[in-house]
C-alpha cells in the first residue's frame, strides 16, 4: 500500500522524468531450416520513442538475414534440429509436423531454380527516423553518420511536395563477391513547400534507408 502511494506520489512530483524516459521494444523472429542447423532467416526489429524537446524522436531499425541452405544432394536429410529441453506435446510435434510438410513441398520444386536460390545470401538493413521535435538541419540531421561519406550533408531538394531519393548500387566488396544496394529518403517541412519564418526550425524531419547485401553462400557460412 505505501509503496503504491509512493510511486503516485513520485509521478505528480516528477512528470517531466517520466515523460522524458525512452521506450524501446526489440522483437526477434527466426525461420528454422527443416533439416536443421541455421535458421534459414533471422530477423531483429527494434523500436524507441524518445520524448525531445518540443516533439519526440521515434526510430525504427530492422535487420533481415536469409539464406536457404539445403543439404547436398544424396545427403541423409536430418530432421528439424528442435532445443534441448522438456518441451513436448502439441509444440514438438507441431514443429515436426511443419519440417516434414516443408520438406516435402521443396523436394517437389524444381532443381535449378532451387538450387540458384540456395547459392545466394540476403542481407538488409533498413534504418528509419522520424522526428517532430524541431530540428535546424531538417531531416539531413537525422542521417546515420555512415551513410555521410556516401551522401555528404544530404540529398538535393527536388520539386515542391517531393522526398528526396538518392539510390547506389555497387559491387559488396570482399572475397566472396555480391552486390550492394542502398537507397535513401529524406523528407521535412521544405521539401512540403510549408512557409516558414526566418531562422524557424522544422518540425517534421524523416529520414529512411535500406540497405541490402546480396553475395554468394559460403558452405561455412553462417547467419550472424
Amino acid at each position: 500500500m505505501f509503496n503504491r502511494i509512493r510511486r503516485r506520489v513520485r509521478r505528480l512530483i516528477e512528470p517531466n522524468a517520466v515523460a522524458a524516459a525512452p521506450r524501446d521494444t526489440t522483437v526477434q523472429l527466426r525461420l528454422p531450416s527443416p533439416y536443421g542447423g541455421a535458421p534459414w532467416l533471422t530477423a531483429t526489429v527494434a523500436i524507441s520513442s524518445t520524448p525531445r524537446g518540443q516533439g519526440e524522436m521515434l526510430r525504427l531499425r530492422a535487420h533481415v538475414d536469409g539464406a536457404m541452405r539445403l543439404p547436398p544432394p544424396g545427403a541423409e536429410r536430418e530432421r528439424l534440429a528442435l532445443d534441448a529441453g522438456s518441451r513436448q506435446g502439441l509444440i514438438r510435434h507441431g514443429r515436426n509436423a511443419a519440417a516434414v510438410v516443408a520438406r516435402n513441398v521443396i523436394e517437389r520444386l524444381p532443381a535449378q531454380p532451387l538450387e540458384q536460390l540456395a547459392a545466394r545470401r540476403w542481407r538488409t538493413w533498413l534504418d528509419v527516423q522520424l522526428s517532430t521535435a524541431p530540428l535546424d538541419g531538417g531531416a539531413q540531421a537525422l542521417m546515420p553518420e555512415p551513410l555521410r561519406g556516401i551522401y555528404g550533408d544530404g540529398l538535393p531538394r527536388s520539386a515542391t511536395g517531393e522526398p528526396r531519393i538518392g539510390v547506389w548500387s555497387g559491387p559488396a566488396g570482399g572475397s566472396a563477391g555480391g552486390i550492394a544496394q542502398l537507397a535513401l529518403l529524406q523528407l521535412d517541412e521544405r521539401d512540403l513547400g510549408r512557409s516558414r519564418r526566418p531562422g524557424e526550425r522544422s518540425a517534421f524531419n524523416l529520414n529512411a534507408s535500406v540497405a541490402q547485401v546480396v553475395e554468394p553462400l559460403k558452405g561455412d557460412d553462417q547467419s550472424d
